[in-house]
């Protein structure tokens, strides 16, 4: 492709972070944003996955800022300037409408799963307005053509390439582009331009909107509840430092806390309960007082805090494009495919799609590699959005129960595990982790857990049998091959620390000893030193 240009249109984290590494390689790079930073944006949650594919990039670009991000000790004391938040795990909330919230000394509306052993290695919430305007400045200073404050409508085809054509502070502008990325999440700048077709929804996908903001003086969930009677046995990291859940029958709340004492928050709701497309078609500040209205610990929860913006809303959130890339342009994940917030998936998928995109421009090859690059990088893409919506739309449909949520998240939980470790100690494939597939979409044995349990639930609900009866055990079975952490164990009580004396006694199922898997543990810490590329 030699020095032809180029163009990624979008600014958000991945789009800059692609633009970085590209230009690293010698590659000539514009990147386009219809809007200027800082700026309010979600999608704030981090994951191991995400860190590691972070470090990966770190090391093999020389990017050592970005191995900053992985981590949130080194990011306090690296990046203190970029505001953040601590996640030490997942932490899920059953309730009852109308009813104050409760649970029981075994944890029978509470599951608690830690993502990590201590604060220095944990994942983060990032501040996005913060994290994108840092990330952009940086592409910028690294070479990078950053062109703000521009609205693109036109992409044509040319010889080579395209013509892309818009307008910035009212002056008309045009840029020739070997090759186009779209990064614009929602905004879908290429699927519009190019006509691409939607693909049709998939069966059981969640249908939801959100109604969201940031707010300040928001109280313990965990002091509320316990004077209303809610007993909170002992938790395996701090509960409320976490990605938080709330299940509700309207669908579902997200809490995530920064350390300054924001907290980002939303309401994401099925547009098939009854009701909810006329609240989602209303005044945000009324749909998000109704919902908080009707549980009554979460009213108290936020009866003394401020947004600190006006609410907002997203009617619909799903969307799904019938391809993620062709001849000369590619989409990034969030432009191609979104299924839900739930379990923090969009930061990690985005970022092993930058790196899986960047290697089929980088790698020795030319034009003929980055061709194979696109192709896999497409049947890559669809595969990954299938198994999450196989994943995500379960755990909706089985919110009202809480044991057999429970039970059935411990698939993605399973899956999550087996590849963080699997990619912090194993030999690296040849064309790289970012090949394997997203959260087991391309692993045999987790397809197969996932199509038994999906099996399980469709035979239960034919036969009128209570789906509580998929439980623990039942989804201990199906993961047994990927059950590295001690998941889908009832005497646990639905509280998962990390557990290393369960990864070395399971080390087989990494094609490890025992005494080996002693050995590699202080890896699975991440990178004392990044690798020189």
């Amino acid at each position: 492709m030699g020095a032809d240009r180029i163009v990624i249109v979008g600014s958000g984290f991945a789009g800059s972070i692609l633009a970085r590494l590209l230009v690293s390689a010698g590659k000539t790079v514009t990147l386009v944003e219809r809007g200027a930073h800082p700026r309010f944006a979600i999608g704030e949650s981090s994951t191991p996955l995400a860190a590691i594919c972070l470090e990966r990039l770190a090391a093999d670009y020389g990017l050592g800022d970005l191995a900053a991000l992985a981590a949130y000790g080194r990011w306090a004391s690296q990046l203190p300037d970029l505001r953040h938040g601590l996640k030490r795990g997942f932490t899920f909330y059953g309730h009852r409408r109308g009813e104050p919230y409760s649970n029981d000394e075994t944890n029978s509306n509470r599951l608690l799963v830690a993502a990590s052993p201590s604060e220095e290695v944990a994942d983060s919430h990032w501040m996005r307005s913060d994290v994108d305007a840092y990330l952009v400045q940086r592409a910028a200073e690294e070479g990078v053509e950053v062109i703000d404050r521009c609205e693109l409508d036109r992409c044509d085809p040319r010889p080579g390439g395209w013509r892309l054509e818009g307008t910035q502070g009212g002056t008309s502008i045009a840029l020739d582009a070997s090759f186009v990325v779209d990064a614009t999440g929602a905004g879908g700048f290429l699927p519009s331009r190019l006509e691409l077709e939607p693909a049709a929804p998939q069966a059981g996908a969640p249908c939801t909107g959100v109604v969201f903001s940031h707010f300040e003086g928001v109280a313990s969930f965990v002091e509320v509840a316990r004077q209303g009677g809610a007993s909170f046995p002992d938790a395996p990291y701090p509960e409320e430092r976490a990605a938080i859940h709330h299940l509700l029958e309207e669908g579902w709340m997200y809490v995530l806390p920064f350390d300054e004492g924001l907290v980002s928050a939303g309401i994401v709701l099925d547009r098939k309960v009854p009701g909810v497309r006329r609240l989602l078609a209303g005044p945000p500040t009324a749909a998000w007082s109704t919902i908080l209205s009707r549980y009554p610990t979460l009213a108290a929860q936020f009866a003394d805090s401020q947004a600190v913006r006006s609410p907002r809303t997203i009617a619909h959130l799903q969307r799904r494009q019938s391809r993620a890339a062709g001849p000369g342009w590619a989409l990034l994940p969030h432009t191609f495919c979104f299924v839900s917030p739930m379990f923090s998936t969009g930061i990690a998928w985005s970022l092993i799609a930058v790196e899986r995109l960047a290697a089929a421009f980088v790698e020795p090859g030319g034009t003929e590699n980055t061709s194979w690059g696109l192709r896999a990088y497409r049947l890559l893409c669809a595969t990954e959005a299938d198994s999450l919506c196989e994943l995500i739309g379960p755990a909706y449909r089985l919110r009202h129960r809480f044991d057999t949520f429970s039970a059935w998240t411990q698939l993605y939980f399973a899956a999550a595990s087996y590849a963080e470790v699997w990619q912090r100690i194993g030999p690296r494939p040849p064309r790289g982790w970012s090949g394997i597939g997203f959260l087991g979409a391309g692993d045999p044995q987790m397809r197969a857990a996932m199509s038994a349990a999906r099996a399980d639930l469709r035979g239960a609900t034919a036969n009128r049998h209570s789906v509580e009866a998929v439980d623990d055990a039942i989804v201990a079975a199906h993961i047994a091959g990927r059950n590295i952490a001690g998941l889908a164990d009832a005497g646990r009580h639905r509280s998962y620390p990390v557990d290393l004396d369960a990864l070395v006694d399971r080390a087989s199922l990494l094609d490890r000893t025992r005494a080996e898997m002693i050995a590699a543990l202080p890896r699975l810490r991440g990178p004392s030193v990044s690798r020189e590329r």
